[in-house]
């Protein structure tokens, strides 16, 4: 027994009306970021002079709904000031972070995964009768890779603008992964939710 088509025809329409009438999609969380801070490399025995930082990034939740909409992934490029007093001054990087939003407080704090050839000069060593001793610079000995904790406690979200204070990056470069570690100390961040 065949079905008339104008039966068909009438399920067509409210199949299409009911799409229409429903609400739309509520659109996934993301963004664009400016951010500047002070980045340092600390070692065993020493550390390396600090640079400033510049970068860029982008963000985006993985849902709508549920834990997807505070799980954020994105990257960026980061750009170390003075240029000349590192070999490569560039460096881009991954980001997947968890964020909580409180009235228009909106903490995060997540991983961080790069690929950096920022080596900058390390500062002298000072032995105990006072001499100062200077190497090369063996940050060139660890490799392009970083992995890093990110944290930023104070965000605050006024409308479309996220505004970041003091933001805390830890970690270790490599490989080897035991000779050096990187700290990012944030300085500021503007993000725009797109």
């Amino acid at each position: 027994m065949h079905a008339h088509p104008s039966r068909w025809l009438v399920a067509g329409v409210c199949l299409i009306a009911s799409a229409a009438m429903a609400e739309p999609a509520e659109p996934v969380a993301q963004g664009i970021s400016l951010g500047f801070s002070s980045f340092q490399q600390i070692g065993l025995w020493r550390d390396s002079e600090p640079a400033m930082t510049l970068d860029a990034a982008y963000q985006r939740a993985l849902g709508t709904q549920g834990p997807g909409r505070h799980i954020f992934v994105g990257g960026g490029l980061r750009y170390a000031l003075p240029s000349g007093k590192t070999t490569f001054p560039l460096e881009v990087y991954g980001r997947a972070e968890i964020r909580t939003r409180v009235g228009f407080w909106e903490p995060a704090g997540g991983l961080e995964l790069g690929l950096s050839r920022v080596a900058l000069p390390w500062q002298a060593v000072r032995v105990p009768m006072g001499e100062e001793l200077y190497e090369q610079n063996d940050a060139l000995l660890t490799g392009p890779l970083y992995f890093a904790v990110h944290a930023a406690p104070l965000r605050f979200h006024i409308g479309r603008f996220i505004i970041g204070g003091p933001e805390v990056q830890w970690g270790p470069a490599g490989p080897p992964f035991r000779t050096a570690q990187r700290l990012h100390i944030g300085l500021a961040r503007l993000e725009v939710q797109l």
